[in-house]
């Protein structure tokens, strides 16, 4: 009876161990997808270059888990029953964030390949009102001519 008892906290302990598995690696690619996005942004394309290796990395490291969870998904499943309905959400909810993620990824990644850079609605007012159009600068000079 100690013995199951004792194998049934340590298949617990495990079970738990990979879930946070699966949430850190989760975290990691949504960590990389969001520096990734800053770098190229910014215009540091090696540094994107180096995040794009990591996210490889990040998506490999997720698989293994998510393998290694299925893999362990019966004996789970008698220790914490439920488990395989959280885990499919949990899926689900991920699927959906890094679905997000990838399409802002996607358009960053086409606007540094295309040298779009996306202004803040800030820094575009600012060059609005910096300069006056060329019309308008010519209109001034010629004004300015005229009462001289």
């Amino acid at each position: 009876m100690r013995n199951v008892q004792s194998f049934e906290a340590q298949a617990r302990a495990q079970s738990k161990e990979l879930l946070q598995a699966i949430e850190a690696a989760e975290a990691v690619i949504v960590f990389t997808i969001e520096r990734e996005c800053e770098a190229l942004r910014a215009g540091r394309m090696l540094a994107a270059e180096a995040l794009r290796t990591r996210l490889r990395d990040a998506a490999s490291l997720y698989l293994n888990t998510m393998r290694a969870a299925r893999a362990a998904m019966w004996t789970m499943e008698q220790i914490l029953p439920g488990l395989d309905e959280v885990m499919e959400e949990r899926r689900a909810t991920f699927a959906a964030l890094l679905k997000i993620e990838m399409a802002v990824l996607a358009t960053e990644r086409a606007a540094a390949e295309t040298g779009l850079h996306f202004a803040s609605a800030d820094r575009a007012v600012e060059r609005a009102t910096a300069a006056p159009a060329p019309s308008r600068m010519r209109r001034r000079r010629q004004r300015l001519r005229r009462a001289s």
